[in-house]
């Protein structure tokens, strides 16, 4: 029972502390974030945040493993499922759903290079899917044919998220998989 109450502790403690460096990240990037502002803004003293972490670098790089992980899991179900269709889908309802994170951190205080890490999960799953689909052409074009369409879906995200998530996930999905598919229909014919 003395271990349950601790560990709630714990768990409760570092959702605080990183709860504390997402509002922070709102209005200035991880440089300008000390280690004394995240303990006042989460109201803990510098010894609790040092028993958790080394650094802020090491909180932000904490909570972006542990978004990249879940984003990771919910791209590898859809992928399961063989609906790559479904795929972008799952991905902005998962944004949406988790927008008070991804806001800070697909933003210009952010990681520049998560989102493009996150579109990468799906790589070798859709290339591998392009090439038993289109055979007729160089498979080398595969890649560059990914890139080009992840960051036109990054920067898609992007605006969505930085404008306020306006639109619902289906439409934002449904638009990055018409313009994919608009793309593809060069390689299909």
């Amino acid at each position: 029972m003395a271990y349950e109450k601790a560990d709630h502790r714990v768990r409760y403690t570092k959702m605080v502390i990183k709860d504390s460096l997402l509002e922070l990240m709102k209005d200035r990037s991880i440089s300008k974030i000390t280690v004394t502002d995240i303990c006042k803004k989460a109201n803990i003293n510098r010894n609790t945040f040092y028993s958790h972490y080394i650094n802020q670098f090491e909180l932000l790089s904490n909570i972006e493993d542990e978004l990249y992980e879940e984003i990771r899991q919910v791209v590898g179900h859809a992928m399961d499922l063989e609906a790559s269709g479904k795929l972008s889908y799952e991905l902005c309802k998962y944004i949406k759903a988790n927008s008070n994170i991804c806001e800070v951190l697909f933003s210009e205080n952010g990681d520049k290079e998560l989102l493009e890490r996150i579109l990468y999960i799906s790589h070798d799953f859709n290339i591998e899917k392009w090439k038993k689909e289109v055979k007729h052409i160089d498979q080398k074009l595969f890649d560059n044919w990914y890139t080009f369409t992840a960051y036109g879906s990054i920067a898609i995200i992007k605006k969505w998220v930085n404008s306020g998530m306006k639109e619902s996930p289906s439409k934002v999905a449904a638009f990055i998989d018409k313009a994919t598919e608009a793309i593809s229909k060069d390689f299909y014919d």
